[in-house]
């Protein structure tokens, strides 16, 4: 992850509520150190209070010798309880500051050379929904310049750092520079206006394309202060502390955006944009912004996203 090229489609990720991941061994057969996605499945669900004896059924259903299973339960139980005891963030007493774009429901603004309007406006958590970001046009030719960039989608690795191929994301997406061309520019300068956060801010911005069954499960974009990965991604620009997430192509049915702890869904809607916050001034972390790419049942979908840090980011 040392420059834009490094940096396509990645989302930090770990999995809530999701199906279990496969096990790397058949029963009876001690495999080693635990893989990324069962530590990010069994922390998550630890999280979320889940019964232990509940864990340990799963990892025996998927093939896990029991000793095994038990142990690695009882370790990442111990290091869950010790990483919330010195995380205030993550323990829930969450209070989002004033909403960054400070208008009601409703109202018409113009954000660099373009008028939209905030249809929805959610206070802690913050949340809004932005419709007229960009127009049919500009959706269509963002998704002609980025068919021949097109390759598979790939998230963080809590536990290094590094990109990986996750079943957790499956769509495929590419990347484009700073100001790459006009409408890329244009969309930048419109979110920088509206967020009122510099445009070098910003991480490079991303296009996704998600077919039928593509779909993104639950996961927060920001980076996990309980990953020994997240040391070396907040070197480049300080934490993630909002998303922008615009919708270029809705698909026929399927593929909303689903924040399962606000009880929300958001239709895609051609040009419109979902915007949420999840940092604020004591450096905690909102995980009421859980969210998901629902799987798309019929058509396909095309999403621009945009993930915002702290400070300047390091390849602006």
């Amino acid at each position: 992850m040392t420059g834009p090229a490094a940096n396509d489609e990645r989302d930090s990720v770990a999995p809530v509520g999701a199906p279990a991941p496969a096990a790397p061994a058949a029963a009876g057969v001690w495999p080693g150190p635990l893989a990324a996605d069962w530590q990010d499945f069994l922390t998550a669900e630890l999280v979320r209070g889940a019964d232990p004896s509940v864990l340990l059924a799963k990892m025996l259903e998927a093939g896990f010798d029991e000793g095994y299973a038990r142990v690695a339960i009882t370790v990442m139980r111990s290091m869950t309880d010790r990483v919330q005891q010195q995380n205030p963030a993550m323990l829930g007493d969450y209070v989002a500051d004033p909403l960054r774009l400070e208008v009601a429901a409703g109202a018409v603004q113009r954000v660099a050379d373009r008028e939209v309007r905030l249809a929805m406006v959610l206070s802690n958590p913050n949340v809004v929904l932005v419709e007229d970001l960009l127009s049919v046009q500009e959706c269509e030719q963002l998704i002609r310049m980025a068919q021949g960039k097109l390759r598979r989608s790939e998230v963080v690795d809590p536990s290094s750092g590094r990109l990986e191929i996750s079943g957790v994301r499956r769509s495929e997406g590419a990347h484009f520079a700073y100001g790459e061309n006009a409408v890329v520019a244009r969309l930048e300068a419109r979110i920088a206006a509206l967020t009122r956060i510099p445009i070098p801010h910003g991480e490079p911005l991303q296009l996704l394309r998600y077919p039928v069954g593509g779909e993104y499960e639950p996961h927060h974009d920001y980076f996990d202060p309980a990953f020994p990965g997240t040391a070396s991604l907040l070197k480049q620009g300080g934490q993630r502390i909002a998303t922008v997430i615009v919708y270029l192509h809705e698909p026929e049915e399927g593929g909303g955006t689903w924040f399962p702890e606000l009880e929300l869904s958001v239709r895609p809607r051609r040009g419109s944009a979902i915007y949420f916050e999840y940092h604020n001034a004591r450096d905690q972390l909102d995980a009421r912004c859980l969210h998901a790419g629902m799987p798309v049942l019929r058509g396909h979908k095309w999403i621009a996203t945009k993930w915002l840090r702290q400070s300047a980011y390091a390849n602006a």
